[in-house]
């Protein structure tokens, strides 16, 4: 009888420690999550103020905390590519889409990114096979987008053109600066029969005169060439900016301004 009544007397005990344990835990796991919100924050002003390489930092830490996050571990994936890093920002995209349970959008998504990834490595016919993986509607856009800049980087102004025709058609728009520009590189490879429909687009665009006075170097007092998108500055003139890849943003600086 004795015994009993001893066990019972530390049924309270027992009851205080597991409930100072608990408080103590909820204190930790309090602390934990304004840690977590704290990295957080940090995170989204880090990429608001494009500083990638603490916030490749910041993001990494944080994922350890949450590892099976699909989100979290593509955008370490694009912030790798932003910085170069195509071949860890590539590994993590393919890991991504080995994942057996993923959403069709999130795969489609991902498939984009790594297309992406490929481009950005050079690696143009990876960066098709992945494009043809995507079925979704919503990425058609996004998949024409980058086989046209895939066409234009390995010089395919026919395969170009088609691409941009598709592209038009399902945006419902015309891109008619971008077809004088394909056909003008037609003509400059000596394919001569996109004469006539370049002249029938627009005439009096510059490129268009330029090419039919068979003029093969622009004129210039000196000086040197800025792109008007990317602020990239080069020793010659140029019709697509070799950088940011944009078309007409040429513009020619004094040697006084320079």
């Amino acid at each position: 009888m004795y015994l009993e009544l001893w066990w019972f007397l530390t049924v309270p005990v027992f009851f205080a420690i597991g409930w100072i344990t608990s408080r103590w835990d909820r204190k930790k796991n309090r602390g934990r999550k304004q840690t977590r919100l704290n990295d957080l924050e940090k995170l989204v002003l880090f990429l608001t103020e494009d500083n990638h390489n603490v916030a490749i930092k910041l993001l990494q830490g944080i994922i350890k905390d949450y590892e099976r996050s699909f989100y979290l571990q593509k955008a370490l994936g694009i912030l790798f590519r932003r910085r170069g890093l195509f071949d860890r920002s590539i590994d993590i995209h393919a890991a991504l889409l080995s994942v057996r349970k993923i959403e069709p959008s999130l795969k489609d998504s991902t498939l984009i990114e790594l297309a992406k990834d490929y481009v950005g490595a050079g690696l143009y016919d990876r960066a098709y096979q992945a494009l043809e993986l995507v079925e979704g509607e919503d990425y058609k856009i996004q998949v024409l987008q980058l086989r046209l800049r895939i066409n234009q980087r390995l010089k395919q102004w026919k395969l170009a053109l088609e691409t941009l025709e598709d592209l038009e058609n399902y945006k419902e728009i015309k891109l008619q600066n971008l077809r004088i520009h394909f056909f003008c590189e037609l003509i400059e490879n000596g394919n001569v029969d996109y004469k006539e429909k370049l002249l029938e687009i627009n005439s009096n665009h510059k490129r268009v005169k330029h090419l039919m006075l068979n003029q093969k170097t622009f004129p210039s007092d000196g000086g040197v060439f800025i792109c008007n998108f990317c602020a990239a500055k080069f020793d010659d003139f140029f019709w697509k900016c070799h950088l940011c890849e944009t078309w007409d943003s040429c513009e020619q600086l004094s040697c006084e301004k320079h």
